[in-house]
């Protein structure tokens, strides 16, 4: 069985998509600050509010237990168009360090970050550049590429930047992202047609 940890959780979009995919696994901890996503994701995943490690940049990264993979999203208000784009000077911009600390202590096989697509955009190549170095100083290959939801079965144009780490002592060179299989729905379809005024 998988255990996995993740970052900057939510609601837990990572953790729903390992169970559409059918993939075992055991959350070993989640960090997230606000605590109304926090009760929705431990309702959601049935996992006691106790596996919630909380602010990442005051968690203590040799507390948590090991892990196969570690899921990250670090707040994208630094690097999206319709944010400030402070990247490095705004502080959630340097919360990838944060999670990189907790990378370093328990060395999962795999991780995966997701964020908007500016974060490679020509304002922020070299902080991009940073991170993966960061990466490939940790012990990690990285593979990255911007996908579109709408290229995979949501019917809503999302371009976001996936980055797909695999630890070096496992990493065959073979790693590939998913080729889009398209969209046949709508957003109508998605909707119910009868909700509560409330």
């Amino acid at each position: 069985m998988l255990k996995i940890g993740s970052a900057f959780s939510g609601i837990g979009a990572w953790e729903r998509s390992l169970e559409h995919l059918g993939v075992e696994h055991e959350i070993v901890f989640y960090s997230e600050i606000d605590p109304n996503p926090s009760r929705a994701y431990s309702e959601m995943f049935k996992v006691p509010m106790s596996k919630n490690i909380g602010d990442i940049s005051t968690a203590d990264p040799e507390s948590v237990g090991d892990i196969d993979v570690f899921f990250f999203s670090p707040p994208c208000q630094s690097w999206s168009v319709a944010g400030e784009q402070g990247g490095f000077e705004d502080p959630r911009g340097v919360l990838f360090f944060d999670a990189l600390k907790i990378i370093k202590a328990k060395m999962p096989k795999y991780l995966v970050m997701e964020n908007v697509k500016n974060l490679v955009g020509k304002k922020f190549t070299n902080e991009f550049r940073a991170m993966l170095h960061a990466l490939e100083s940790a012990g990690y290959t990285s593979y990255w590429k911007v996908l579109n939801a709408v290229d995979y079965g949501i019917p809503q144009n999302r371009e976001r930047v996936f980055v797909v780490s695999v630890r070096k002592d496992l990493d065959t060179g073979s790693f590939e992202f998913p080729e889009p299989i398209g969209c046949d729905l709508r957003l109508i379809d998605l909707l119910e047609d009868v909700v509560d005024e409330k």
